[in-house]
């Protein structure tokens, strides 16, 4: 099975398991712990791969930089001397970038770190947000900013993934119909992000809902 389709199918997991009890996650660091922990029982994930300067290092990882600066609160484009670096929820890391690399350059904390631009680093990063409320303009941008960091990401990691889950808890729809549709808007316009939403609806007499948006190989 393809890297992408293991991956998938992890995210799909951990998806199945909100709907099937929407408290099992309290907080978005319990969502990426268990999608850490479904990961750690797949071999293609869970093994260790030797630098090229002698160090075993794992393959996934939590809060990895970026390799590029950019404005958070609008990201459209990189940076080179202003705006900060951001960090992934979760990485997958290429064996070969790491089997070529030493290891202060597979860590990724020196922006200026000399790679082979011929090797990928990544191949897949993953974005998580648990919501406990309703949509709100904040919510909405940050979803929007987001997706607009995994599009500059786009030649460091070939798979980009942001998996939201949302306890609805307002009694009406009014905010869901104001920034719903942007949020649609968004993760339309960014086709090679795989993004899912996952509703449950606290207050309101309405079946969960999942939306899925961008490139999967799988939404089943």
């Amino acid at each position: 099975m393809s890297v992408q389709l293991l991956l998938e199918s992890t995210i799909h997991s951990l998806v199945s398991e909100f709907q099937q009890e929407p408290y099992i996650f309290f907080t978005e660091a319990d969502a990426v712990a268990r999608f850490h922990q479904l990961l750690a029982g797949n071999p293609d994930f869970n093994r260790y791969v030797r630098t090229e300067d002698g160090h075993e290092v794992g393959l996934v990882h939590r809060e990895y930089p970026t390799f590029f600066r950019f404005d958070d609160r609008n990201p459209t484009e990189r940076l080179e001397s202003r705006g900060r670096r951001g960090h992934y929820d979760t990485v997958v890391l290429n064996p070969d970038f790491v089997a070529a690399h030493p290891v202060e350059t597979v860590l990724n904390r020196n922006i200026k770190a000399v790679r082979d631009p011929a090797i990928v680093p990544l191949r897949a990063v993953v974005e998580f947000k648990l919501h406990t409320g309703g949509w709100s303009k904040k919510r909405s941008e940050g979803v929007t900013s987001e997706l607009g960091k995994l599009q500059l990401s786009d030649k460091e990691a070939p798979l980009c993934y942001l998996l939201l889950l949302m306890r609805y808890r307002e009694t009406r729809m009014y905010r869901w119909d104001t920034y719903w549709p942007r949020v649609c808007d968004a993760a339309d316009t960014m086709e090679n992000i795989g993004s899912v939403f996952a509703v449950y609806w606290v207050n309101l007499d309405r079946e969960p809902e999942i939306h899925w948006f961008g490139r999967w190989l799988n939404q089943e």
